[in-house]
C-alpha cells in the first residue's frame, strides 16, 4: 500500500485555525502488514522519527516513510503523519480520515488541506475550496523546530472586540484577494492580531524576515502556521529572489525555499 499526503500551511495570516493551503511538498508511506511495527525512515526529520514515537509506530505494519515536509516548523508535518495513519490503518474515507486525524490533532485546518488538497476555509462542519490564484509562494524555512503547544500558550485567552473586528475584515479580504485573483490586496489581507503578534517573542527575527519579503516586491507575507517558518505570496517570476532576500536576512535561522500551491491532496494506491 502506498499513501503519499502533501504539506500545509494553516492559517494564512488572519485566517486563524480557519483557513489553510497545500503545498507542494510530500509525505510519500510505502507499506505492508507486520506483526509489529518496523519502519525505515528518510529524508526530512528521519532521525527524529527513528528516535521518537510517532503515528506509525502504533500501527502493525512495515514499511519505508519518505518525507520532503520540515518537521515542527510549521508546514503541517504532523497533520500529514496522522492522516496518512489513519490512511494505512482503515478503509478509504477522506471524510473519516480527516476527523479522525484532526481530533488527534486538536484542530481541522492542515488536516482538512492536506486530506483534499488547495486553499481552504475549514471548521468541524465546514469544508470549502477556494481557486488556486497560480501566485508564487516564496519559503523561510525555519531551522529550528517550535512545538506548536508552546506556540499556543502565547495566545491569549480572549481577544477585544476590536481585534476580533480586525481580522473578521482582513479574512474576508483575504478571500477576496484569492477569489478575484487581485495579490495587490495582499499586503493588508494577510496582517492579523490574533495570533502573529502574541507569539513574535517567541522568534523576534521573524517579523524582520517578513518586512524583508515585502521590500524584496512579495506581494505579502506571513508566519506559516505557527511558526516559526515564513511564506511569502509572489509573482512565480521572483519566487527564488524572494526566497533568497529571506535566507539572507537570517542565514543561521533559517533556508530559502520555492514550492506552490497544490490542487492535489492526498491519495493512497494499493
Amino acid at each position: 500500500m502506498r499513501v503519499k499526503v502533501p504539506a500545509s500551511i494553516a492559517n494564512i495570516g488572519p485566517g486563524f485555525d480557519c483557513m489553510a493551503m497545500t503545498i507542494d511538498l510530500w509525505l510519500e508511506v510505502v507499506a505492508t502488514e507486520s506483526e509489529r511495527p518496523a519502519w525505515d525512515y528518510e529524508g526530512e526529520g528521519a532521525d527524529y522519527l527513528y528516535a521518537h514515537e510517532n503515528p506509525f509506530t502504533r500501527l502493525h505494519m512495515k514499511g519505508r516513510v519518505r518525507s520532503e515536509i520540515p518537521l515542527g516548523v510549521g508546514l503541517g508535518s504532523s497533520a500529514a503523519a496522522r492522516l496518512a495513519a489513519s490512511a494505512l490503518m482503515s478503509p478509504w474515507d477522506v471524510k473519516s480520515h480527516v476527523v479522525d486525524a484532526g481530533a488527534d490533532e486538536g484542530h481541522y485546518d492542515n488536516v482538512a488541506a492536506a486530506a483534499s488538497g488547495g486553499i481552504r476555509i475549514v471548521s468541524e462542519k465546514v469544508d470549502e475550496k477556494l481557486p488556486n490564484p497560480g501566485w508564487g509562494l516564496a519559503l523561510f524555512i525555519a531551522h529550528q523546530p517550535l512545538p506548536t503547544e508552546k506556540a499556543r500558550q502565547a495566545l491569549p485567552a480572549s481577544v477585544s472586540l476590536g481585534d476580533a473586528t480586525f481580522n473578521a475584515s482582513r479574512t474576508a479580504l483575504l478571500v477576496r484577494a484569492i477569489m478575484s485573483k487581485r495579490p495587490a490586496l495582499l499586503g493588508e489581507a494577510l496582517r492579523d492580531r490574533l495570533h502573529q503578534p502574541h507569539r513574535l517573542h517567541l522568534y523576534p527575527w521573524v517579523e524582520e524576515v517578513i518586512h524583508v519579503a515585502e521590500a524584496a516586491g512579495a506581494y505579502g507575507a506571513a508566519i506559516c502556521g505557527a511558526g516559526p517558518s515564513v511564506f511569502a505570496f509572489c509573482a512565480p517570476s521572483q519566487a527564488t529572489r524572494i526566497a533568497k532576500a529571506m535566507e539572507d536576512s537570517h542565514p543561521l535561522r533559517g533556508r530559502a525555499l520555492v514550492t506552490k500551491i497544490t490542487d492535489k491532496g492526498m491519495f493512497r494506491t494499493l
